[in-house]
């Protein structure tokens, strides 16, 4: 039997004979009956959610009665890292582990969305409603120049992997690798951190069959206040444009174009999944079907997730083979984003039909009519997604495996896009075809040998040697055609358009190899001095000549205080750990293959013997110094369990920098072939501190109340953009275009500076003349490009999340907020929108400046915004049944959830949280003119157990 602290049975606890897949869980009355290998030396593994992990040895014993205790952080749990695993006692780098009961509940596409708000210094922006769009993720701050792609995903050991190939319901846990001290394993891929994805096994002798399932509804949480139907015509007497008002209002119609494109969003899941085994394999195998409806009409997404996991051990255990298959079928409509602006630009007074049924079509700038081109045209994604991976693992002596594994993916992508020649998108060219057909392939192989042991009971030895061999391939066909006599075949038959282009027709392929060498060693003396030291040689085909191979090295220790003699008479203190480390890690996602080399390209025709051809010329230099972004970081981290285990947190600093940054350098020509030359140049900072508490605040037979607050800043400082070789003073970012202005830039990249500057001119109001009240910088009387200045920063002060659980009998309930704070955001709808100057042909936010500018729309620190905001992002509340009166139901639960229920920010546009991309990451922090606003999302699921 297994109890709790009040000698209560757990039911549902899981027991695990060490070393092995070998395990059961606990029935209705706490009891459990495994088959152990070797009844003297067997040792057993106890673990329950919120419990201490125990290990309890069998000694000959044929009934074992196990006691857990219960803790805010559990000491005992095993956490997935780099290449292995460890007990959070003996972690000595930075690494935070969610696990299910922690998730995000409600609508989830992937793995981010589980984890958004939940892990200190890990931004998860959802910068649009598009249901077929990822969020964007950056750990401890942007450090690139070339579009940061966040932390590198590995699933289940294989890295460089996709979110969207594993349903939510399959994932066990989730560790997030923060500091280069635990990354650096990873090498020249892992300068954004790592985000590990541990996928559900099957264990035990009892078969299993599981079932998740929801529905929910959605619906616009915020759109755009825009003049209405009586509020245009009242504008247009008042300003004494009544006549010229009727040539557009000749309909009688009041048409919100908004809640025209948008509807109620339908979503739903389900997953099935079997699991079972024996002492000597285990097995599991799931399906998972989620379907999306955005809450823009033309936004979908449908997909399906096939999973198979099989392990079988022989030769008296020391062999243990694995087999894993994966298959996504991905099918998603991308909404048409300039749909936005004309649903900006229409007036409410045009009718979405004409009387007769047609479709009311106003030609003119930015108008049309959104609703036909959501109607008549496509935008199709289709992409398979395939992988398959085959492992051995043999035990040579005690203590020492070898391990194989075979990897081998491809992925298929087909996108299909037609634009109607009746509609706005598709009318100029006479109706509009495109078709692109994309493969990715991934080829790997690794060989680990891995030796664990423990002398007289106190010295844990680990150590780790890797070989890692990896081909990646991508290919790409592209085609488009204009001019259709007939609407009817789509994007369907190519051939049938009448205006092919010379570069309607595209084609490319590329491949690049990756092969590395890693080595860890671990040392542990009685909990108390930790050491880890790693190192990874990485050779990458994308490197230049003089830079192929690279080393990435880290050490980290930790100092068990609490393990200490003078610590022993401390009741207070349960466990005390303190954390230094260092490390290298790398980046190489922003260099492209061949970007060392001297390449071709087409230029202009040149005639000869009767025919026109296509010329080539150097179209890139070459630069055998071309090699990885290189991030080096220091951290420090305290990790503490008070108060008999009900207060537990960790506090970080960290200092993070990268050097050698890529950028794109304008060069002279001569003595250079071509004007531009990628090269490794720039240096950067990130430095901040964490916090994450834990509060186990009640806990009691029939009522829990557990509270988990997580809080990071960082400062983001770009520290040198040139050499002796390339030089550029500053780096203009963004776009601050606005009907009936010259375009400009809206951020600034500089020395001393952070991404996301905003650069612009500061403006102290209107005047009673409605024109803008611009500070004259340079005092000379003028208002020029001289006069711009820094207005503002995308980068936030602090980032949070905080969640409450409680739990009272069978129901639970919980809440989830995260939010923001001192970051600015580009509100540029209101900078396009807000103004009389298009009025009364176009519509207009129903705000002050419509009724007060005079003047044509300007960039400036008027439309910047304090973004700062708090979400209450998430409200579960769920009931699970006594079924144990029920011999075929071991669990059934229910639940409601509420997803994005309200914010509160002073921010005057459609939501605070905006893009972090824009720009190859260089311009974040602006709600553009297509900007998908968020949805409120309301879910009913069940969980069965059988």
């Amino acid at each position: 039997m297994v109890l709790d602290e009040l000698g209560e049975p757990i039911i549902g606890a899981n027991i695990v004979e060490k070393g092995t897949t070998n395990g059961t869980i606990t029935d209705m009355d706490g009891n459990y009956s495994l088959t152990v290998n070797d009844l003297k030396k067997a040792v057993l593994q106890a673990s329950f959610i919120g419990y201490n992990t125990i290990e309890e040895s069998v000694k000959g014993r044929s009934t074992v009665e196990i006691k857990l205790s219960p803790s805010v952080v559990n000491l005992g749990e095993v956490v997935a890292i780099g290449y292995g695993t460890q007990t959070r006692k003996e972690i000595t780098g930075s690494v935070a582990n969610i696990t299910e009961k922690d998730f995000n509940q409600g609508v989830t596409r992937e793995a981010s969305d589980l984890l958004q708000g939940k892990v200190a210094g890990l931004n998860i922006a959802s910068g649009s409603g598009d249901v077929s769009s990822s969020p964007q993720i950056r750990l401890r701050g942007t450090s690139t120049l070339q579009n940061d792609q966040g932390p590198m995903i590995v699933i289940d050991g294989i890295p460089g992997g996709d979110m969207s190939t594993v349903a939510p319901s399959d994932i066990e846990s989730i560790s997030v690798l923060k500091d280069a001290s635990s990354a650096a394993i990873y090498g020249s891929r892992s300068a954004g951190g790592v985000i590990l994805i541990t996928t559900k096994r099957g264990s035990g002798s009892k078969t299993q069959v599981n079932y998740d399932g929801y529905v929910a509804l959605s619906s616009l949480a915020n759109k755009p206040d825009l003049l209405t139907a009586d509020e245009w015509r009242s504008y247009a007497t008042s300003v004494g444009q009544s006549e010229q008002a009727k040539q557009f209002d000749q309909y009688g119609a009041s048409t919100d174009w908004f809640d025209e494109i948008s509807r109620t969003g339908f979503s739903q899941n389900h997953s099935l999944s079997l699991s079972g085994g024996s002492s000597k394999s285990n097995y599991r195998a799931s399906v998972n079907y989620l379907k999306n409806s955005g809450v823009i009409r033309d936004n979908e997404m449908e997909r399906f997730n096939f999973r198979f996991q099989f392990q079988q051990r022989a030769i008296n255990d020391r062999l243990r083979i694995g087999l894993t298959g994966a298959a996504t079928i991905l099918d998603y409509n991308p909404t048409y984003g300039y749909n936005f602006v004309l649903a900006y630009n229409m007036l409410p007074v045009f009718p979405v039909k004409m009387s007769d049924g047609s479709w009311y079509e106003n030609v003119g700038y930015d108008l049309g009519n959104p609703v036909h081109n959501i109607e008549a045209n496509t935008r199709e994604n289709k992409t398979n997604s395939y992988y398959g991976v085959g492992d051995l693992q043999f035990s040579i002596i005690e203590g020492l495996d070898i391990k194989a594994s075979l990897y081998k993916s491809r992925r298929l992508n087909e996108y299909s896009q037609y634009y109607d020649s009746t509609t706005d998108a598709g009318r100029d060219d006479g109706g509009y075809a495109y078709k692109r057909s994309q493969t990715y392939d991934k080829d790997m192989m690794e060989w680990t040998l891995n030796y664990d042991k423990t002398f007289n009971d106190v010295h844990k030895v680990n150590g780790l040697l890797g070989y890692s061999w990896e081909e990646n391939m991508f290919s790409e066909f592209t085609a488009a055609n204009r001019n259709f006599t007939t609407d009817m075949l789509g994007a369907n038959k190519l051939q049938a358009g009448q205006d092919l282009r010379p570069d309607d027709v595209t084609s490319q392929k590329n491949e690049y190899r990756l092969i590395s060498m890693f080595a860890r060693a671990h040392y542990s003396y009685a909990e108390r001095y930790m050491i880890t030291a790693t190192v990874r040689r990485d050779g990458s085909s994308k490197f230049g000549t003089n830079h192929k191979w690279g080393i990435f090295p880290s050490v980290s220790a930790a100092w068990g205080i609490s393990q200490e003699a003078f610590m022993q008479d401390v009741d207070w203190i349960n466990d005390l750990k303190l954390r230094a480390g260092w490390g290298v890690t790398g980046n190489q996602d922003g260099l492209k293959p061949y970007k060392t080399l001297e390449l071709y390209g087409a230029s202009d025709k040149y005639y000869d013997s009767g025919s026109w051809l296509t010329g080539y010329k150097i179209n890139q230099n070459a630069n055998p110094d071309l090699k990885w972004e290189q991030t080096s970081m220091l951290n420090i981290g305290l990790d503490f369990q008070l108060f008999n285990g009900r207060l537990g947190g960790t506090v970080e600093w960290y200092d993070k920098r990268t050097k050698d940054m890529l950028y794109t350098y304008t060069v002279p020509s001569p003595p250079y072939l071509y004007r531009e030359m990628m090269a490794n140049v720039g240096d950067m900072k990130n430095t901040g501190i964490e916090v994450l508490l834990n509060l186990d605040a009640i806990r009691t037979k029939d009522f829990s109340w557990n509270t988990t607050l997580n809080m990071s800043h960082n400062k983001n400082e770009v520290t040198s953009l040139s050499n002796d070789n390339f030089t550029t003073t500053r780096i203009y970012a963004g776009d601050a275009w606005i009907r009936g202005s010259s375009g400009g830039t809206t951020h600034v990249v500089e020395e001393g500076r952070p991404i996301g500057q905003f650069y612009g001119w500061r403006c102290d109001g209107i005047d009673a003349d409605g024109k803008y009240i611009l500070y004259d910088k340079t005092g000379d009387g003028q208002i020029s490009e001289d006069d711009r200045d820094y207005i503002g920063d995308a980068q936030p002060d602090l980032i949070f999340g905080w969640t409450n659980s409680f739990r009272y009998k069978a129901i639970d309930f919980s809440f989830f907020f995260r939010g923001s704070i001192g970051n600015d955001v580009l509100n540029h709808v209101r900078m396009a929108y807000a103004q009389p100057g298009y009025l009364i042909g176009s519509n207009a936010l129903d705000d002050p400046l419509t009724y007060q500018l005079k003047e044509v729309p300007k960039y400036c620190s008027l439309y910047i915004e304090n973004a700062s905001f708090v979400r209450l992002d998430n409200v579960t509340l769920g009931y699970t049944f006594n079924t144990k009166k029920l011999n075929w139901l071991d669990k059934a639960r229910i639940y409601v959830t509420g997803q994005n229920l309200f914010v509160i920010t002073g921010y005057k546009g459609l939501d605070p949280e905006t893009n972090m991309g824009r720009n190859d990451g260089l311009a974040p922090g602006v709600e553009d003119r297509e900007f998908y606003p968020k949805a409120r999302t309301f879910t009913f699921g069940v969980n069965l157990t059988f």
